[in-house]
């Protein structure tokens, strides 16, 4: 098998060496039988884009402009391609989408990835591009490869903010809790035995990422970077969580604390039994949850909660080593006594300040509906994605086939079609099928891809990361849609990871709210599907996404009711009540969206949840009695007014005396008739609960006393 080239570009046939070597590697992994011949052009012929093949044995790569290690991703691209006629003899398939394109779009870019990893002097070559622009490009991708090179030769650079460094304190200073001689050995031999292992298992990988990084992403490593890594990593925190002085717990933390464990006794006793508890080497953790709690953990060997491959963790805020190597000259086999001795050292003014800024940072994450707003303001100042939602769409599903089985295994092409499930055309089971991470279906995570704001920046982030920017975006997704998008893509991890969170976070709503939905309509969960049903769509169904209908309550022989489930966001007077005068009392809630986004008809109650503080309140979705403001501080983006009481609320909200300048919805003091029959309908339902509670009622009494007064107004 012979392989001729024909080249427009002089330029380019300069590199003809490398070029050459590429082949070598084409097909030594990919062989063919057959002659090919290979045509490197100035300009587009045809219908081509960057390359194509033809039936008789040529492929066409355009060169022009594009920097090398481009045209050799198409070469390879197309290589592949004849490989699968040539040698597998297939047919054609489709362009996007299809065994034979989503097989060359992979294999592409990891034969370039291989081939630079086994000819680092091509490097520089890979990098150039030619063009008008060629001595301005040649700069730029010249300082990009000083800048790369400098990253792989000192790799703890990058580390720095959790890498090596000298030691707050002596090895005598935390004598109180562990000798000098251990400190000595533990810093000098352990610990940057970790570091320097980790800097030589890195040496041949790709050396841009930081610790933290690489912590998070641990499962794309052997289990040389994940020991070694994990031990810098921890270590590092660990050396800044103690302190010589004494110190009390103070601040958010420690509030936090309280909050979730009840006090700080109980938190420590948890904590201690966790680290008691782990056989042989490991960690116990106090740490912070994607959903904003505290946890406690134990991990084994050098692992902790912020490794991708740890189920329900976070980032670590509080460690303890409980390896024998930390321990065993002092304590001998008394690890209880240490595990006890190490709240006389610990550093809480660190451990505030690490829980700040990670609380600070990642609220943003926690609560569903929040974060992808203010990631889109952030993204619109950064780059626009070049995708719409719906060729997102499109291209996401020309990776998966028809469904041909009930087991989904890879995942597939279709619909549900049940009463609590009616989705569209979307991707099925797989490995990412939301039932295997606390969903209610076989609805795909990926299907949230679409309109996920943080998805889209995470495509960008890969982009950089591959390409330093200097491909066409769109061209690079559509080119490494199977890595991307396929049910085993190399990137999808990454991608599915801010989904996954918020499946979690709204079922564990939606199961609070349906709590309160029969507290508040008297049902017996043993009369469910008798007397009533009541029911969350799963994600991704049809009613839930187009008609915002999170929870339905069907009465047998009475009504139907849809709710719209929102939590609180959980900021500084999110929900306020005012005294409007004459215009009457009103609420104005926080809010990310309008309220023309769920229409009367779709919605009949919004109801606001906090499960963490067992809060709810409960408004009509009666658009004559609301009105949404724009906030001029931005975020959240708006407001709205509410021009009633809530419907069921079970805490107060405090009265402003106070009147702000607020909006007036005129359209509410026009049918004076139907406030009169609003006030007296709610004055007979309350009247009505205190005879069915059997007794008086001093809330309710206050309730049906604010409509007789509200009534009163009226009338007079």
């Amino acid at each position: 098998m012979k392989v001729s080239f024909s080249y427009e570009n002089k330029e380019f046939k300069k590199h003809s060496d490398f070029v050459n070597k590429f082949i070598k590697l084409l097909q030594r992994e990919f062989p063919l039988k057959n002659d090919l011949k290979i045509f490197f052009l100035n300009q587009k012929k045809g219908e081509m884009s960057t390359g194509s093949r033809r039936s008789d044995n040529v492929i066409k790569v355009l060169v022009g402009d594009r920097m090398n290690r481009d045209i050799m991703r198409t070469l390879a691209h197309e290589w592949v391609h004849e490989h699968q006629m040539d040698v597998l003899n297939r047919k054609k398939g489709p362009d996007i989408g299809g065994q034979n394109e989503d097989e060359a779009n992979a294999f592409a870019g990891r034969l370039v990835k291989m081939f630079e990893k086994e000819n680092p002097n091509y490097e520089p070559k890979m990098y150039e591009s030619r063009g008008i622009e060629k001595k301005l490009n040649l700069l730029t991708e010249e300082i990009l490869l000083t800048e790369k090179t400098i990253i792989k030769e000192n790799l703890l650079v990058e580390m720095k903010k959790f890498g090596i460094e000298k030691l707050p304190y002596s090895y005598s200073s935390l004598s109180r809790f562990i000798d000098s001689k251990t400190m000595n050995v533990h810093y000098t031999k352990h610990y940057k035995g970790y570091v320097d292992k980790l800097n030589k298992a890195l040496k041949d990988k790709d050396g841009d990422m930081t610790l933290e990084e690489i912590i998070r992403s641990i499962s794309k490593f052997d289990n040389v970077v994940r020991n070694n890594a994990g031990g810098a990593f921890n270590h590092a925190l660990f050396w800044k969580m103690l302190s010589p002085k004494k110190q009390r717990p103070h601040g958010e933390v420690y509030e936090k604390i309280k909050k979730d464990f009840g006090n700080i006794k109980k938190m420590k006793d948890e904590f201690n039994q966790a680290a008691k508890d782990r056989f042989g080497s490991g960690w116990a953790w106090l740490y912070l949850t994607k959903d904003g709690n505290l946890k406690i953990m134990s991990t084994p060997n050098q692992d902790n909660p912020l490794m991708n491959i740890v189920k329900k963790g976070g980032y670590p805020i509080l460690g303890l080593d409980v390896w024998e190597h930390a321990y065993y000259l002092n304590y001998q086999n008394k690890r209880d006594e240490y595990i006890q001795k190490f709240w006389d050292v610990v550093n809480w003014d660190f451990v505030e300040e690490l829980y700040l800024s990670k609380t600070k940072k990642d609220k943003k994450t926690i609560k569903e509906d929040t974060s992808d707003k203010e990631i889109i303001n952030e993204i619109s100042k950064t780059f626009a994605f070049p995708y719409t939602a719906k060729g997102l769409r499109e291209l996401m599903h020309s990776q998966y086939e028809g469904c041909y089985n009930k087991q989904y295994k890879d995942g597939c092409l279709g619909s549900i079609e049940t009463k609590k499930c009616t989705t569209e055309l979307g991707i099925l089971g797989g490995d990412y099928s939301e039932k295997k991470f606390g969903g209610t279906s076989q609805w795909s995570i990926i299907n949230r891809f679409d309109t996920n704001s943080r998805v889209k920046k995470e495509i960008y982030n890969i982009w950089l990361e591959e390409t330093e920017g200097l491909t066409d975006f769109k061209t690079w997704i559509k080119d490494h849609a199977y890595d991307l998008f396929a049910n085993d893509g190399m990137y999808l991890d990454r991608l599915a990871e801010p989904n996954i969170g918020t499946i979690e976070v709204g079922k564990e709503n939606e199961s609070y709210a349906k709590q309160i939905i029969r507290q508040i309509y008297n049902l017996s969960p043993d009369q469910e599907g008798i007397s009533y049903e009541l029911y969350e769509h799963c994600s991704g169904d049809i009613n839930d996404r187009k008609k915002g209908q999170d929870i339905v309550l069907i009465i047998k022989g009475g009504d139907t009711i849809y709710f719209q489930v929102k939590p609180f966001l959980n900021q500084n007077n999110e929900i306020e009540f005012f005294d409007g005068g004459d215009r009457g009392y009103y609420f104005k809630v926080a809010s990310w969206h309008r309220q023309t986004k769920y229409k009367g008809e779709n919605v009949d109650v919004i109801l606001y949840v906090d499960r963490t503080e067992d809060k709810y309140i409960m408004f009509r979705n009666d658009h004559n009695k609301m009105l949404t403001v724009s906030n001029p501080r931005t975020q959240p983006p708006f407001y709205i007014f509410y021009y009633e009481m809530p419907l069921q609320s079970n805490f107060k909200v405090p009265l402003q005396k106070e009147t702000p300048k607020a909006p007036v919805k005129k359209s509410i003091a026009k049918d004076v008739n139907k406030e009169i029959e609003f006030y007296k309908e709610r004055i007979n339902y309350f009247t009505n609960k205190i005879k069915e509670l059997g007794g008086e009622n001093q809330d309710i009494n206050e309730m049906i006393n604010f409509y007789k007064k509200e009534l009163s107004k009226i009338i007079i």
